[in-house]
């Protein structure tokens, strides 16, 4: 259940930026540029980068629907499993795997960073360019880990295959009107969650 009162176990990630949108709404652009705008990476390694450093945080929330995302561009939850266990091991292009190992660094020890794991970075064939765009996936996503875990917001494989399809189809751009439609938007949410469950009983 999370901690607090405006919240409930049907609760995502918008019911928390929405509920604030003067601070969190910039959120939501600044998403959309990093995860959708032009890049070294493309969309399918962004996202597996999303759900990776999530798995790090071991962010039940961010975790399940990113590789629910990564699902919707072809990526088996296995291969991000794999990741998180042994990048070296993971069925990934050998290329990928310096960003990882650099993520994973970012992740659990930031302060440890060197030049050297820059170098094995730009040795695979990087440019500075596509490792800041892999920094900056890393920082959103370890800020986004510690909002849902700070609010205690954890959903459930409902939620996640809602969220994962909706980002895959339309991105992480919001409009601006959306303080003005929360409630017909999430009446909506729970009408396809019920639907969903529906299914499996």
């Amino acid at each position: 259940m999370p901690f607090f009162k405006h919240l409930d176990d049907n609760s995502d990630i918008t019911d928390i930026t929405f509920n604030d949108r003067k601070k969190l709404g910039p959120l939501d652009k600044v998403a959309n540029r990093i995860m959708r705008g032009k890049s070294p990476l493309s969309t399918v390694e962004k996202e597996i980068m999303a759900a990776y450093v999530s798995g790090l945080n071991a962010c039940q929330f961010c975790y399940g629907s990113h590789v629910a995302v990564a699902a919707q561009f072809g990526v088996d939850s296995e291969t991000i499993e794999q990741l998180i266990k042994d990048i070296d091991q993971a069925p990934i292009n050998d290329k990928l795997k310096p960003l990882f190992h650099y993520l994973k660094k970012l992740t659990l020890t930031p302060s440890k960073l060197l030049q050297k794991d820059v170098d094995k970075v730009l040795a695979a064939g990087w440019t500075e360019e596509a490792l800041y765009h892999a920094i900056l996936i890393g920082c959103l996503f370890n800020f986004y880990n510690r909002l849902l875990d700070g609010h205690g917001v954890k959903g459930n494989s409902f939620i996640y295959q809602i969220g994962g399809a909706h980002l895959g189809k339309n991105g992480y751009g919001v409009p601006w009107f959306i303080s003005l439609i929360k409630k017909p938007l999430r009446k909506n949410k729970l009408k396809r969650l019920g639907e969903l469950k529906s299914k499996v009983a």
